[in-house]
């Protein structure tokens, strides 16, 4: 302790009992300005923001678990679930505002996490595009298992039809027939003939593919691209979890910084103008004043940072859960830690291997272009056909212009009705055997493609552990953070009541107390900012775990915590389920 500060506290404890000592008149004690009213009540109204602000930040109990029943925010909404859910329905894919009120927020909304992630499910438009990918593939499926029934056509026609004909025999062939036979025809004989048509057809055709290679293949191949749709819808529900909860999570954060910085830029504002006062009656020098000055300005500064940020971030999740243009969303939570990671990094890494949708999703990929080569290469082989057709025709005929000059009257009928009716069955039998090189190119195409998107896999798995792993250690260092944080926060709290109390005693100045509140804030937001790192690295190895459905119309959840420790491993039969170093680390 200084000589100065041993000074303040004996004349604060002479005063405090009565005494009374002669003192110089230019003594220390009495250059000190008394303290202020105004900037005490400013003190007491930041203490009570303190004791607000405190309430968002949650106190973790040994091994980081939540305490039960210790929640500080309940899930709000502005109105029911059903009504929120029905006033942020989704624009239009097509609608794009065109005018300044269409664009204009007139609505805000505050939203839980979970019910975030359930307006995320209703209108997000990549989770829509996976589901009419999925009912595509569907649909393909279904044409392909048509092809092993048979195909039964209708066949129906009707025409008419006019022709006419001039005929000049250059040659007639007399000598050939006597005199007199109407098969007659006289050299410089002509004949002028018009001949109208109808038409009329109608049959059943049936066409049966008995035996195709080919086909076998095709619907192999229409079953693995199904698989990978549905691996990528299920991929999709989990992405989508993610942005949501790290878009909340960042609005939470920003919202909190909001909070905390507002609290010290009025304090800020209090003490710039007690320091102006001061100065005005030539108790403090210009120094304190322009240092007042900065430090407002820096609060401002920063306070403007943070509300741009939550301004951003309002955006962002209105955006990315696609809600109508005229709303903004903002977060009905404070910042609250989630359950430390249940999982060893080990279990983590296994866990998040199997069942993952993003590998199911390559391997059905892989697969259908391993039978897209096997269905192009079996279209050398042969296949048999079954066909059978049956018809039923009229014709009617008639020539209403027959002009004879020595020229073929013999085979010409003026009117003419006539029925028909046939049938014809058999087998096809089709061996293609050679084309040039173009079955066996487009196969080794696709084997190819299938060799491309095995690395591609390879690849994707490599970059899952990587995720995991990083989130893993990211998780257990803001656990660290988190008591670190905690711990620095407590001692700025008693920090700021002795500032406080001195200052009302008259022995510290307003430069005491503005450092006090400004190390204060820093360790405010410190907390914050690491209890949003604990949870966005949570999320992140959500991602990798969570059981979603593939099935397009099935019940979705996304929890915001893992819903139960995986099973042990057979090969860690025995072992006890570790949990993560974090809780070795509160300890």
């Amino acid at each position: 302790m200084t000589a100065r500060a041993r000074q303040s506290a004996w004349i604060a404890l002479a005063a405090t009992l009565g005494l009374v000592f002669p003192s110089p008149r230019n003594s220390w004690a009495e250059t000190l300005p008394k303290p202020s009213a105004s900037l005490l009540r400013s003190l007491n109204r930041f203490e009570k923001d303190l004791q607000l602000l405190d309430q968002t930040l949650p106190n973790p109990v040994p091994g980081f678990a939540r305490a039960k029943g210790k929640r500080v925010a309940t899930d709000q909404v502005d109105g029911t679930p059903t009504s929120v859910l029905a006033s942020l329905a989704p624009p239009a894919p097509g609608a794009i505002p065109s005018s300044i009120e269409a664009v204009r927020i007139q609505r805000r909304v505050r939203l839980s996490l979970p019910m975030a992630l359930e307006v995320a499910v209703r209108n997000d438009p990549e989770l829509a595009e996976q589901v009419a990918a999925v009912r595509e593939r569907q649909g393909w499926l279904t044409s392909v298992r048509g092809r092993f029934w048979p195909e039964l056509s209708l066949l129906a026609g009707s025409g008419y039809s006019q022709r006419r004909t001039d005929s000049t025999a250059w040659q007639g062939n007399e000598g050939i027939y006597p005199a007199g036979s109407p098969f007659l025809v006289r050299t410089g004989g002509w004949n002028q003939i018009q001949q109208n048509l109808q038409v009329t057809t109608a049959g059943l055709g049936l066409n049966w593919e008995l035996v195709s290679f080919e086909r076998n293949a095709a619907l192999a191949e229409s079953k693995d691209e199904l698989k990978a749709s549905q691996q990528r819808y299920a991929n999709r529900l989990r992405q989508l979890q993610l942005d949501v909860s790290l878009a909340y999570y960042g609005l939470q954060l920003a919202e909190q910084l909001t909070r905390v910085r507002q609290a010290v830029v009025n304090n800020d504002a209090i003490v710039r103008g007690e320091v102006s006062a001061l100065k005005r009656s030539g108790l403090v020098p210009r120094l304190d004043l322009l240092r007042a000055d900065a430090a407002l300005q820096q609060s401002q500064y920063r306070l403007e940072q943070a509300d741009a940020l939550r301004l951003s971030r309002q955006r962002q999740i209105s955006n990315l859960i696609n809600v109508p243009f005229d709303v903004t969303v903002t977060a009905s939570e404070a910042v609250t830690l989630q359950p430390p990671w249940p999982l060893d990094l080990q279990q983590t890494l296994i866990q998040g291997f199997a069942q993952n949708p993003q590998m199911l999703a390559l391997q059905a990929a892989r697969d259908a272009l391993i039978n897209q080569a096997n269905r192009r290469a079996a279209e050398l082989l042969p296949s048999l056909r079954l066909f059978a057709q049956a018809g039923y025709g009229e014709v009617i005929s008639d020539e209403p212009l027959i002009n004879l000059n020595g020229c073929c009257g013999a085979t010409h009928i003026p009117a003419l009705y006539s029925q028909s009716a046939d049938w014809a069955a058999g087998l096809q039998f089709r061996w293609r055997l050679f084309d040039g090189g173009v079955t066996s190119g487009a196969a080794s195409a696709s084997r190819a493609a299938a060799e491309r998107t095995e690395q591609a896999l390879a690849r994707e798995r490599n970059g899952i552990r990587q995720r995991m792993e990083a989130a893993f250690f990211d998780h257990r260092a803001a656990l660290r953070q988190i008591v670190a944080s905690r711990s620095s926060y407590a001692a700025a709290r008693e920090a700021f009541r002795d500032v406080r109390a001195r200052y009302q005693l008259g022995l510290a100045d307003y430069t005491d107390v503005s450092q006090t509140i400004q190390l204060l804030t820093q360790t405010m937001e410190s907390v914050a900012e690491s209890i949003t790192l604990a949870n966005v690295s949570y999320a992140q190895l959500l991602r990798e775990l969570i059981t979603v459905p593939n099935q397009p119309g099935a019940p979705v959840n996304l929890p915001l915590v893992l819903p139960q420790p995986a099973p042990m491993l057979p090969s860690a039969a025995g072992a006890a389920p570790s949990r993560p170093n974090s809780a070795r680390t509160a300890g």
